[in-house]
């Protein structure tokens, strides 16, 4: 079953309207070569990229738990969690599909190459025929590569999904108490209900404020292929600062990165309904904010679900794009801004949340 509604949300649940007084940040908030992003004005525009791979995942997802109850989808109407960086862990998803790519491609042509070369290193062959095995060997090679491009993909996928749950079922019950325990360690989330955000810093360390006390940024990543963006949240009082996450990936474009922080700050806004997200969509109905607003605008509840995904990345998905390039993000003004400053740093201390990090 899914999580029950609870109709009230808690004392410090974000409200961009309704923004108290807040203290000034011990450094300047502009950074250089970063920009700070307004807090509490939206373009109502989601991330396209992240909408597209999510629409994939809900289908998926919905095939064996039609439910959502499972506790690994992370996305529901009360926390967006999510995984800090951990290279080690990102090293250990990426090594299975690896090397079953490296076995396909290097260790096919291998084999091609070793074949060719054991008929033909003897020298009792005519010269006629040893290029006759050279150019099976190249056919052979050219049909090899082919095949790769064909199967790798699918074979790839079941590998992932199905051959290596498989190979690990006499180990499910040790391997699955060591994931929760790495998974809970480096959960991070942005808790709609309690206005909180929280930052895993391992060894079950946590980093937790109120969401009115982080800036977000927009991070300039110089990499070979050129200039690259991903999203950058900065602890205001303490300058802790969190980029290595799960929640945004280096993205080539800005407005993907905007688009981002769009939606999260509306995820975190409790006078918002829920983003448009298909991740978020079977949980729609469990809150008030969101339930009251679907039932004015009719909005078919199974939108994403029953989506043909082809068709509306030809049609709306083009405009939606179209729409978040086109967006005067500079226009924005912060609604933040203009408490800050309103209170003195000791009056603040005494009005924060029980278990907020110390400032």
């Amino acid at each position: 079953m899914m999580k029950t509604e609870q109709s009230a949300f808690r004392r410090f649940a974000f409200d961009a309207g309704s923004i108290s007084p807040l203290p000034k940040g011990s450094k300047e908030r502009d950074r250089v070569g970063d920009e700070l992003q307004p807090i509490g004005t939206y373009a109502n525009s989601n991330p396209y990229y992240r909408t597209v791979q999510d629409v994939e995942a809900l289908k998926e997802r919905e095939s064996h738990d039609p439910d959502f109850a499972g506790d690994d989808w992370w996305w529901d109407h009360h926390r967006i969690r999510f995984l800090n960086g951990k290279l080690g862990f990102k090293i250990l998803l990426m090594f299975v599909p690896f090397v079953w790519g490296l076995l396909l491609w290097v260790g096919g042509l291998f084999m091609i190459a070793k074949g060719v070369f054991e008929l033909t290193k003897s020298g009792q062959h005519s010269e006629f025929l040893n290029l006759l095995v050279h150019i099976g060997g190249l056919i052979v090679a050219f049909g090899w590569i082919a095949f790769v491009i064909w199967v790798g993909p699918s074979s790839t996928k079941w590998l992932m999904n199905t051959g290596v749950s498989w190979f690990l079922k006499p180990f499910e019950k040790s391997i699955n108490s060591k994931l929760d325990q790495s998974f809970e360690d480096s959960c991070s989330e942005f808790n709609r209900l309690t206005g909180q955000v929280r930052f895993a810093m391992g060894r079950k360390r946590f980093f937790e404020a109120p969401f009115v006390e982080f800036d977000a940024y927009a991070e300039r990543v110089i990499q070979h292929g050129g200039v690259f963006y991903r999203l950058m949240f900065v602890h205001r009082y303490t300058q802790k600062t969190f980029n290595q996450t799960w929640l945004s990936g280096i993205e080539p474009t800005k407005g993907e990165v905007l688009a981002l922080w769009d939606m999260l700050q509306r995820y975190m806004d409790v006078t918002e309904p829920l983003p448009d997200m298909p991740r978020l969509e079977p949980f729609r109905h469990l809150d008030p904010v969101t339930r009251d607003h679907d039932s004015k605008t009719n909005r078919n509840p199974r939108y994403w679900r029953d989506l043909d995904l082809e068709a509306w990345k030809a049609g709306e998905g083009t405009e939606m794009l179209a729409k978040q390039n086109r967006f005067p993000w500079a226009k924005r003004q912060c609604k933040l801004t203009p408490h800050l400053g309103k209170v003195s740093m000791a009056e603040y201390r005494e009005l924060r949340p029980e278990g907020a990090w110390p400032i």
